[in-house]
């Protein structure tokens, strides 16, 4: 299983060791924190620093959908979260992540799906970022509840640390890994929210509740 280098410096990052700039580029940086993250985990080689499945990230995401959910979007998404917080498995497995091939894993972030889990609540069709509307399907604190609690599972389930390298929302992808994307904003805001933040707070906000998940006795 090969890794690349962006995924190499997130994955150190993840696991406390600063790379420099997530931009790609094996510097000096770079091979510091590679010998840094073996080191503190006893590991010989670059696929010591990954859970043996691969995965590495969880990615959360809105379809900017209305009520119900549709075969496109469990088509994109690993699983997907309706209004009432109930988990619907999409057409491909988390596991089918760590080999993605389009067709044969879910295609939920432009040019970041290797080894990404792709998490999304149906929800905020018609929405707009600026003047905000939130649309005719506002995402509800049952699906953020139900996004922290999946994203809890995974971490504990492929040793994903909870970070803002390993567990992001993709609005938080490009200022954070440095993969363009197409003016993405979800998830910038959450139901409390007068109008949509910026999205690493946000995400620190989600990030928090999967800590917090990740406590909870069902979670051990």
């Amino acid at each position: 299983m090969t890794f690349s280098i962006r995924d190499i410096q997130a994955r150190c990052a993840a696991l406390g060791h600063m790379p420099g700039p997530i931009d790609g580029m094996m510097g000096p940086q770079t091979r510091s924190a590679i010998n840094d993250a073996l080191k503190d985990r006893d590991g010989r080689r670059l696929p010591d620093l990954f859970h043996p499945s691969g995965l590495h990230r969880i990615h959360g995401h809105w379809t900017a959908g209305a009520k119900g959910i549709i075969d496109l979007e469990l088509r994109h998404y690993n699983e997907v979260i309706d209004h009432d917080g109930r988990v619907h498995s999409g057409k491909f497995p988390a596991t089918a992540q760590a080999t993605y091939r389009v067709g044969h894993a879910a295609s939920h972030t432009l040019n970041a799906n290797t080894g990404a889990i792709g998490i999304s609540v149906d929800c905020m069709a018609g929405a707009v970022e600026r003047p905000f509307n939130k649309g005719s399907a506002p995402m509800t604190w049952a699906q953020v509840e139900a996004l922290a609690e999946r994203m809890a599972y995974y971490c504990g389930a492929f040793d994903i640390p909870v970070s803002r390298y390993s567990v992001l929302t993709h609005a938080e992808i490009q200022p954070t890994l440095g993969i363009r994307q197409r003016f993405k904003w979800d998830i910038c805001w959450l139901p409390d929210m007068e109008k949509p933040g910026d999205p690493i707070v946000v995400g620190d906000r989600i990030r928090e509740m999967v800590k917090e998940k990740m406590e909870m006795p069902w979670a051990a």
